[in-house]
């Protein structure tokens, strides 16, 4: 079987969207003849929680987590933020009320 490494931020007991992707390929890929391998952090920030999510990992799943320096702590040093306070996911997108986006 071919191995394939996915490095994803999202991984559970993280939630929503994002965790989804990479979850669902991993349960999956083993009938196309691929093992997944996951490289994830050990001590990510996320704004959602979903334990349910823990049930898809599949047993024998090689599951690799190390730590890293965690990116919204550094968007909250430079916004003078609370390490108590979370981060929205969309965070980097903020259009004021007088931005005119442009149509393609």
């Amino acid at each position: 079987m071919k191995k394939v490494l996915i490095i994803t931020y999202y991984w559970p007991p993280t939630g929503g969207a994002g965790v989804q992707r990479w979850l669902k390929f991993s349960k999956y890929f083993r009938k196309f003849g691929w093992e997944p391998i996951i490289y994830t952090p050990s001590n990510p920030d996320f704004p959602i929680n979903d334990d349910t999510l823990l049930k898809d990992i599949p047993a024998d799943l090689t599951v690799l987590k190390t730590q890293i320096t965690e990116p919204y702590d550094i968007y909250r040093k430079i916004m003078r933020k609370k390490k108590t306070e979370t981060v929205n996911q969309g965070f980097f997108l903020i259009i004021s009320s007088n931005t005119k986006l442009m149509q393609s």
